[in-house]
């Protein structure tokens, strides 16, 4: 492990996500602003795409215009248009570039431009450093890395796989010196192959400082995996094998641990003694098992999710650790909100007609080409930063 290496890199990724903060604070003191600049650059901008032409977003001036000409869609309106962008066709959807595609539910695949890539990395990946980092804790040590990041390159150029794994490797680094677990172990097809190299990793290295995962199940499940194969994974680290050198002196401070711990009592602290902060994507999700997780970490360990989003958008971002309640982001995508209950999606909300403890469903327009289009989640407004909602997911 280099120290110069990591170090330099978390105060790039602080500086990323200071920037981002810096720029959500300006915006969220009057988002219908920012919402409206949003629609009006994407109309200008996307006015000669197929999609631009077909709708006639050059005749589009207004906000009210947008809503009046530009239907609400679902993912079949824009499946023959994904097909032509993954085999290489340019401006259907959106003039910007879409270097990446997104697993969707099933075999379907969402578009992701530059800018959306952009937007994700600053408000879910930096952002969530700088929200570690500016409550002490984000320590100098490596970064756990429990997300998916396989990576399929189509002949045309566009990239398949999970968006936030690719962000893992945005800047050019050595990713050695920096992620715990080499970022090939994604490849692996066979889950309980990969899941063994993600705790045989994980255990030879004692210098973690975060942790890093889309579901937070996947940190509970390799806590769950140590627990059951922690014999095996000491003598492997013991001595050696064809993935880690032999490393007697950490082998016998794990077994210790161990030997001394009892089944589903902390241990987080006890192998990685300066993890302080668990980094989770995907917020979705949260259900009793979250519980164990925080018992198996420990009061020392904090949480920060990272927001709201899919391959649909990113849609909200953290404002405090432990606090799954997030802002959403005016210049991210152009929300419209249909009141839970309600059939119709002729009367659509705007941003700035949300009412604190009703639950709607968002209809999202995206730097992605997606426009006006039904997401089928539902999100519960619980409050305000600034002049912005703040929401968490709707599991009534």
């Amino acid at each position: 492990m280099d120290e110069r290496v990591i170090k330099t890199v978390n105060e790039a990724r602080w500086i990323d996500g200071q920037n981002a903060r810096n720029r959500l604070d300006d915006i969220t003191y009057n988002p219908m602003r920012s919402q409206e600049e949003f629609v009006m650059r994407l109309m200008r901008e996307n006015a000669r795409t197929a999609y631009g032409r077909l709708f006639n977003f050059k005749s589009i001036h207004t906000l009210e215009d947008f809503r009046r000409c530009i239907p609400v869609t679902e993912y079949d309106d824009y499946s023959p248009y994904i097909d032509r962008i993954a085999s290489g066709e340019r401006n259907m959807l959106t003039a910007y570039l879409t270097e990446h595609l997104s697993p969707f539910h099933k075999n379907k695949m969402l578009p992701q431009t530059r800018w959306s890539v952009q937007v994700c990395y600053d408000y879910n990946f930096s952002q969530g450093f700088f929200v570690a980092a500016n409550h002490g804790l984000l320590n100098d040590g490596m970064t756990l890395n429990l997300v998916d990041s396989h990576m399929e390159k189509l002949p045309s150029g566009v990239y398949v796989g999970k968006l936030l794994g690719r962000l893992l490797s945005k800047r050019e680094l050595n990713n050695s010196q920096v992620y715990v677990i080499p970022l090939e172990v994604s490849n692996i097809s066979d889950k309980d192959e990969a899941l063994y190299l993600q705790a045989l990793y994980s255990l030879k290295q004692d210098y973690i400082s975060i942790a890093i995962c889309d579901h937070y199940e996947k940190m509970l499940e390799l806590l769950q995996y140590i627990e059951k194969h922690w014999l095996k994974l000491c003598e492997d680290i013991e001595k050696g094998n064809s993935y880690v050198k032999s490393d007697q002196e950490r082998a016998r401070a794990v077994r210790e641990i161990m030997e001394s711990h009892h089944v589903g009592t902390q241990i987080v602290g006890q192998l990685w003694p300066k993890l302080q902060c668990v980094m989770v994507n995907d917020v979705d999700r949260l259900s009793a098992s979250f519980e164990l997780l925080r018992t198996y970490c420990g009061p020392k360990v904090h949480f920060v999710f990272t927001g709201l989003g899919s391959p649909e958008g990113t849609f909200s971002t953290a404002i405090n650790p432990d606090d799954p309640q997030t802002v959403l982001i005016p210049d991210s995508v152009f929300y419209e909100f249909k009141l839970k209950g309600t059939r119709s999606y002729n009367n659509l909300l705007t941003l700035d007609q949300l009412e604190t403890g009703k639950s709607y469903e968002l209809v999202v327009t995206t730097l992605s080409g997606l426009y006006r289009y039904k997401t089928f989640r539902t999100f519960l407004v619980v409050g305000r930063y600034h002049d912005t909602p703040t929401v968490i997911i709707d599991r009534g």
